[in-house]
């Protein structure tokens, strides 16, 4: 079982570096976006085991997930007031009421209201609420509805087709807290867990992905056809080319991840930044924005490292303090609940 853990971890960690590299490096970008927002809810869905108890399942995401939403929420909020703090302690002089109204409330608006109004600092946040719908909603579907495959297949169909909708009918609508977007990110989810229960990722399909992966690239490369697929933005590109795209991605990244988790020094090394990968997910866009503002740390690859590896020594900072990995990690394993991948 430790092994097993220890594999997921690789996979998490070859995610969150996607999702950084992504972020930050512009010529393979576009095209790490066809998959590695896919590929955590994927994670996410691989890892699902049945929970009965509703309460209880909430209870757990919720401490888990949304805890540390709220609170990295907070904290970046407080950072984005610091100039105006910093403004009424050099002069001497207390902030007014109005002064601090004036300049907040529209920012704790739109921070409230989460999705994709949020943007740098607060660019992925929108996924965290997201993943915590699509688990709760998917929780539901499969308790009633999972000993049915056909039926599943049917729902996991029409919520493909409401987000398509979304997509093409009414993009322009922000939803709080990414709710629209868990019409896409549930087929995902449940493709990943039923690969879990019946290890439909095999060596086939891995080399199929890449095939397939390298094509659409070719294709797009040489304006044959147009490829795009933002989750946070609604844009879901060609329909069914999506999915397929993405899961070529995902059964990529799987294969890598086991390979590089047999070699014992890049796997250990791998797995330990997998381990951290929620908190690289906060963290890396404040860290790599900041870097950007220096000439001497600008350079794309500079910024990607320096995100990993500054979130990851904050990672470990954090754990060895209970009121910080509950605050931050949504980790309560000594406390209210125990928390479980």
């Amino acid at each position: 079982m430790s092994q097993r853990i220890e594999w997921i971890d690789c996979w998490k960690d070859l995610a969150i570096i996607t999702v950084v590299v992504g972020h930050i490096i512009d010529p393979v970008s576009k095209y790490i976006f066809w998959f590695h927002l896919p590929l955590f809810f994927f994670l996410s869905g691989y890892l699902y085991r049945k929970k009965t108890d509703y309460s209880a399942f909430f209870k757990k995401k919720f401490f888990h997930l949304l805890v540390p939403y709220f609170s990295f929420l907070f904290l970046f909020t407080l950072v984005q007031h610091l100039p105006l703090i910093m403004d009424s302690w050099q002069h001497k002089k207390l902030l007014s009421i109005n002064k601090i109204i004036i300049f907040s409330f529209p920012i704790i608006c739109k921070e409230v209201y989460g999705g994709a109004n949020l943007v740098l600092w607060f660019g992925i946040f929108w996924f965290v609420t997201c993943l915590f719908f699509t688990q709760q909603l998917y929780n539901l579907i499969y308790i009633k509805f999972g000993s049915n495959n056909w039926l599943m297949i049917k729902i996991m169909l029409c919520y493909y087709c409401l987000a398509m909708i979304n997509c093409y009918l009414i993009k322009n609508v922000v939803f709080p807290w990414s709710i629209n977007v868990v019409a896409m990110a549930l087929p995902f989810y449940w493709l990943a867990h039923m690969a879990a229960k019946s290890l439909l990722i095999n060596s086939k399909i891995i080399r199929l992905g890449i095939i397939v992966f390298l094509a659409a690239i070719f294709l797009d490369a040489g304006s044959l056809l147009h490829f795009s697929f933002n989750m946070k933005n609604t844009s879901y590109g060609v329909l069914i080319f999506n999915v397929v795209i993405a899961l070529s991605g995902i059964s990529i990244t799987q294969q890598l991840a086991v390979l590089l988790h047999n070699k014992s020094y890049i796997g250990n090394a791998l797995c330990e930044l997998g381990s951290a990968s929620m908190l690289i997910m906060y963290l890396h866009q404040p860290i790599q924005i900041t870097m950007k503002n220096y000439p001497i740390f600008a350079n794309q690859g500079i910024r990607v490292i320096g995100a990993l590896i500054i979130s990851y020594i904050i990672y470990k900072i954090i754990i060895n303090y209970s009121i910080m990995r509950q605050l931050f990690l949504g980790d309560f394993s000594t406390a209210v609940v125990k928390v479980d991948e």
